[in-house]
């Protein structure tokens, strides 16, 4: 039986920080600065540091007041109380817009120093850029712009721009809950144009959005293939006929028998959207219709059932690959869960909205932090087939590193169980970030 002791040797379980503070110290985080608040770096380094851990509340940076690993992980001249740092984010919530823009600039250099993959179609390579928004529900609270959501709660509604196969967070944008998803969509796929020109120069992006998204000026900016613009965009059915659908379907698109009793309809139409005497050239249609006559066990229905999906593209490239590359775009809902489940991001700690929204750009920069450091942990040379590893699995094999922290003579020593599986791992990526 394993007996229980305490002891005055420093022994520390968070041993990924050091990692993590490094990758800080090369974003900058450190050096965001306030016209409100001096220590503005630290606080942002602080409230950063707590997230890699899963933690989002004012609380948790108390907790590491005391703590000399956690200072020196992230270069901090010390920690402040909880109470402070709640004043503090609510003096640089004054110029909240300034101090975000340098939150989207560090987050971009953190994705630079990342591995991030393209999608390869008929030999070109295309960046995708995922838009879509979530909820979080921060119910029975009197937080500014919490209100009711799509999903029926009351909480907020934030927009976020995914990067890569990886799916690295390019931009974010907290919104009041009962804001709909198109409003302001056009301003901030600009703003994400700027940001992804930035890690990646030139090139294609793809974008792909959801029906919400579908209107004419989002088109326009997502569909200019001279700047290498290219879109995948659900489309919003609207009050268009079910039976006019099929018998296009059947007049121009490849019948696909899936069953007895379904068939499924692939095809492309050239009809590009028009608004007044405005058109978009080089866009056109793809559309799946689904028709079923019985149910899986065969049993006839008195009505056929018919599903309609179509989408907006100007790839050129056949329907199944354009219907293929939507399905992917699903895996933002995945993204969405790391954020707010493996985080703990979904309830954001502040009564006032402009707070939550530097906490959100913070949250961004932590998630891609874990997103580099689980990259770099799992990618192999030559390696065609890319992985990814879950947020909440890199918090618990990478940031949760236990060890015991001396000091030698005028330096700090963290020293780890050379036989901990993680190790070889933790040190090659101690070796990579020491890397100018």
């Amino acid at each position: 039986m394993i007996k229980i002791q305490t002891t005055t040797e420093s022994m520390e379980s968070k041993g990924g920080l050091i990692l993590a503070g490094k990758i800080a110290m090369k974003a900058g985080l450190g050096n965001i600065q306030s016209a409100n608040v001096k220590p503005a770096g630290t606080i942002i380094s602080s409230l950063y540091g707590i997230m890699l851990e899963g933690k989002s509340d004012f609380e948790s940076i108390g907790e590491k007041r005391e703590s000399l690993f956690f200072k020196e992980s992230f270069i901090l001249p010390f920690v402040f109380a909880k109470e402070t740092v709640r004043l503090y984010l609510e003096k640089m919530a004054l110029d909240a817009e300034k101090i975000i823009k340098q939150l989207q600039e560090s987050s971009v250099k953190i994705i630079q120093q990342a591995p991030l993959h393209g999608i390869w179609i008929k030999g070109k390579q295309y960046l995708p850029l995922d838009i879509d928004t979530t909820t979080m529900d921060n119910s029975k609270t009197k937080k500014e712009g919490v209100s009711r959501t799509y999903q029926g709660f009351d909480g907020f509604h934030p927009i976020l721009a995914y990067a890569g196969e990886e799916g690295y967070i390019l931009d974010c944008e907290l919104r009041p809950g009962s804001q709909h998803c198109q409003k302001g969509t056009v301003v901030f796929i600009n703003e994400s144009i700027i940001l992804a020109r930035k890690v990646q120069p030139g090139g294609r992006i793809l974008f792909r959005m959801d029906s919400g998204n579908d209107s004419f000026e989002t088109l326009r900016v997502t569909s200019d293939a001279g700047k290498g613009h290219y879109c995948i965009i659900k489309r919003n059915k609207r009050k268009e006929s079910d039976g006019i659908w099929l018998e296009v379907a059947k007049r121009y698109g490849k019948r696909i028998e899936m069953r007895e009793g379904k068939n499924v309809w692939i095809g492309t139409i050239d009809i590009p959207p028009r608004r007044n005497n405005e058109v978009l050239q080089g866009v056109k249609c793809v559309f799946e219709i689904t028709e079923r006559t019985s149910d899986i066990g065969g049993n006839p229905y008195l009505f056929p059932e018919i599903e309609v999906n179509s989408w907006w593209t100007n790839l050129d490239c056949e329907a199944e690959k354009v219907i293929e590359l939507y399905h992917f775009h699903a895996t933002s809902e995945q993204f969405h869960s790391e954020l707010k489940s493996d985080m703990g991001i979904e309830r954001l700690p502040s009564g006032k909205l402009a707070v939550n929204k530097i906490v959100l750009a913070v949250a961004m920069n932590a998630y891609n932090t874990l997103r580099l450091l689980g990259q770099k942990s799992i990618e192999k040379r030559g390696q065609k087939k890319r992985k990814r590893k879950r947020l909440g699995k890199v918090i618990r094999d990478l940031i949760c590193v236990a060890g015991k922290l001396v000091r030698h003579g005028r330096e700090l020593i963290y020293k780890i169980y050379e036989g901990d599986p993680i190790a070889p791992v933790f040190l090659r990526l101690n070796a990579e970030l020491d890397c100018p």
